[in-house]
């Protein structure tokens, strides 16, 4: 753990991303709706290889990624389009609603891994009287969702309020959306707060603009600092590989 600046004062209140900070996928959630979707245009006829699906996937995901860097939403419908029309098919609009389906109503069946130790500090902060929030840039799969995958592993009832982007309509690092994760926890000052994200754009530089200590999470994925998106001297006050060291860096332990 790197320990770059303790909290002044007392954490009242600690928000959590949820992609490779909660949870993280052991296996390809592309691989899955690759399939699902080849298995729906076959159905209809369409002879689409897997080469060409996974193009149109790659090229849908890259438009996500242009409009999350934008701030502006692109959900499971839109990928949808692009994928159709990048394969150039037209299929009927109970297929296309099948596929947009695949995204927006997984198999049950199925479910992320929780971080490793994400239960015990989440059960030491709730212990301990600190309120516990989520702040969440959603990708494709919506937050109705999300709250099934943690009320899968139990963890649904740690949480006090959700900040998800397909709700609050806006990305992280905008203010807005960490100005509603702290008033939905009781109006709590950001310097009496603590997020904790894997991302240095979103996560880390978002939180320390807002005043709150940022805790940049490096268990799953470890994100590098990168002078062509403008985070080489982006950098969490506090920087942990496991979860178990969450509490006592904030003072908490």
């Amino acid at each position: 753990m790197v320990d770059m600046g303790a909290p002044d004062a007392p954490v009242q209140a600690v928000t959590f991303d949820f992609w490779n900070t909660l949870m993280h996928e052991q296996f390809s959630m592309r691989d899955r709706r690759l399939g699902a979707w080849l298995g729906l245009l076959e159905g209809e006829g369409a002879a689409v290889e897997r080469a060409a699906i996974g193009a149109a996937y790659e090229q849908s995901w890259h438009r996500f990624q242009q409009a999350w860097h934008a701030n502006l939403r692109y959900d499971a419908a839109d990928a949808v389009r692009d994928l159709l029309e990048h394969l150039d098919l037209s299929p009927s609009d109970a297929v296309v609603s099948d596929l947009v389906a695949v995204i927006t109503d997984p198999d049950p069946s199925w479910r992320p891994d929780a971080t490793e130790n994400v239960g015990e500090a989440l059960e030491a902060l709730s212990s301990a009287g600190v309120r516990i929030g989520i702040i969440c840039d959603v990708g494709l799969t919506p937050s109705r969702i999300l709250r099934r995958y943690l009320q899968d592993h139990g963890l649904l009832s740690y949480f006090d309020h959700w900040s998800f982007s397909d709700e609050v309509g806006t990305f992280k690092p905008d203010p807005e959306i960490f100005r509603h994760a702290l008033d939905g926890l009781g109006g709590v000052d950001p310097g009496r707060a603590a997020h904790i994200g894997d991302l240095r754009r979103t996560d880390v530089a978002g939180a320390q603009g807002m005043g709150i200590l940022a805790v940049r999470y490096h268990g799953v994925h470890d994100d590098p600092a990168s002078a062509e998106a403008g985070t080489e001297d982006v950098e969490g006050d506090v920087v942990l590989a496991d979860h178990r060291e969450l509490p006592a860096a904030l003072g908490i332990a």
